[in-house]
């Protein structure tokens, strides 16, 4: 497979779209970094493409979805299959966090009892 690499700001914001348009959640800016190999172009907020909640947590809006799917094709093919296998292993990493929950109960004899819940 011949490398590929993303060339100018429109095909990072176009990564940033097909990456956010498949993750299972919202993802925070280092997540996203972590996926697109990027610190910048994340402007996508101002033109409504993507969300940023008060947790700092970005999420793909309608707007962003339609235009992902209407752009993806502008993305490398290597650059898509290997952002697919990086965001499916992203998306098991998150899968995994929400199946096991725990909680830690403070006793009264100074002792601690931990909880965990599987989903």
């Amino acid at each position: 497979m011949d490398a590929a690499f993303i060339h100018d700001k429109l095909e990072i914001k176009f990564l940033i779209l097909y990456i956010a348009a498949r993750i299972s959640e919202p993802i925070p800016i280092d997540g996203m970094q972590e996926l697109t190999l990027c610190d910048s172009g994340i402007d996508l907020v101002q033109t409504e493409h993507l969300t940023l909640s008060p947790d700092g947590l970005y999420a793909i809006t309608p707007k962003g979805l339609r235009n992902s799917e209407i752009c993806e094709s502008s993305l490398p093919m290597p650059v898509r299959l290997l952002t697919d296998r990086n965001v499916a292993a992203y998306n098991q990493m998150l899968l995994r966090r929400a199946q096991v929950r725990s909680r830690v109960i403070p006793r009264e004899n100074g002792t601690f009892t931990v909880e965990l819940c599987f989903s």
